[in-house]
């Protein structure tokens, strides 16, 4: 059986930062330490999302959880073509999602944001994500993904 080299399905769903389902992939990274920089280099941007190192990923949207009291941020995502991510040709701005200030009680969820992404990305991309102010508790950064 040949291999699709064009796919328009994915074969399995991805909603860790490391590519594939892997019992040692990193969920839901926690983003809460300030990044004023606008290159996405900064050591506080977080790995969100791996496309597949072979055929490259589907990536849906993201989806922000406030996990706990947090002052109101904006978060900035960035697109890496899988090199260092310190270096500034790597990573292409994508978009920014408001986040607003967030107030944990026992009484009513905290709020949860989806933001589109809907990229094909190519083999080994990378998406980052940082923080504009210092937040107190974070915001977990999942990916809604499927691997080719």
């Amino acid at each position: 059986m040949s291999i699709n080299q064009q796919p328009i399905f994915t074969r399995q769903g991805d909603l860790s930062s490391n590519n594939g389902v892997l019992i040692t992939a990193l969920m839901s990274p926690t983003i809460l330490t300030a990044t004023g920089d606008y290159t996405g280099v900064s050591a506080n941007y977080k790995l969100v999302f791996t496309a597949d190192p072979t055929y490259g990923s589907f990536l849906n949207r993201l989806r922000f959880k406030a996990i706990g009291t947090n002052t109101a941020s904006v978060a900035r995502i960035f697109i890496n073509n899988g090199g260092l991510q310190t270096l500034v040709p790597n990573n292409t701005f994508y978009g920014e999602q408001d986040l607003p200030g967030t107030t944990a009680i026992n009484t009513t969820s905290t709020v949860t944001l989806d933001y589109p992404m809907n990229l094909f990305l190519p083999p080994g991309f990378c998406i980052y994500v940082g923080v504009a102010t210092t937040v107190a508790a974070g915001w977990d950064v999942t990916p809604i993904a499927g691997s080719y």
